[in-house]
């Protein structure tokens, strides 16, 4: 337990010192607890903002009444199982992908799946924090009646402010991820890469920069 909390703290002190020691000793299930309970916290937080972006779309639509009140169930049921279920399979599918990606660059044979993930799911809470910077913006700047739609619960300022409220939804939304809190995250990402396969700091900021490129494109894949 000791172990796991020291590198709960370093991975936001000192992310170097934290990393290796999950490379010595993989421990990853309190660093899960931990973003897991955060998560479901920030859909709990949420989900009125979303009800409100569903309630827009479904009266433009022409939607009756009952058909809202049904589709809101769904979408608290959506959302929390969402929370939960999202980043695991996440966390699974980036660790397995990274872990063919060191066996094509000959990295260590020493560096097993485990290790990985164990250094993603650390990782995340970096981004799990800056989520939670956005809510306590969005709840203090932020009236429900003024939500519409989802790039409106985007508060963090980011690219997407430079079109205003014209553009695609889905672009808005992956341009809100470049904003200054994110690079922290990548910074993270790369002196995990760093001390993970050894790298140079390129090399690391490249790789760091196409796993954080390729979760947006997740994201913006399967966003309604």
């Amino acid at each position: 337990m000791k172990d796991s909390l020291q590198n709960i703290a370093d991975i936001l002190a000192e992310p170097s010192a934290a990393f290796a020691r999950l490379k010595a000793e993989p421990k990853w299930l309190l660093a899960m607890v931990i973003f897991c309970l955060f998560s479901v916290g920030i859909a709990w937080v949420t989900l009125p903002f979303i009800e409100q972006i569903m309630d827009q779309m479904l009266m433009e639509e022409g939607a009756p009444s009952e058909g809202i009140e049904i589709a809101k169930i769904f979408v608290k049921i959506f959302v929390f199982i969402g929370s939960l279920a999202a980043p695991i399979i996440w966390f699974f599918a980036i660790s397995a992908l990274l872990i063919l990606a060191a066996r094509l660059f000959g990295i260590s044979d020493a560096i097993k799946f485990k290790h990985i993930y164990a250094a993603v799911v650390h990782a995340s809470l970096i981004s799990i924090l800056i989520d939670l910077v956005n809510i306590a913006l969005l709840v203090v700047f932020r009236d429900i009646e003024d939500i519409s739609r989802p790039t409106d619960i985007r508060v963090i300022p980011g690219l997407h402010l430079l079109l205003g409220s014209s553009g695609n939804t889905k672009l808005l939304t992956f341009l809100s991820d470049f904003n200054p809190l994110n690079l922290w995250y990548l910074a993270v990402l790369a002196i995990g890469i760093r001390v993970f396969a050894g790298t140079d700091k390129t090399k690391a900021c490249i790789g760091a920069i196409i796993i954080w490129l390729l979760g947006l494109a997740v994201e913006v894949i399967f966003m309604p």
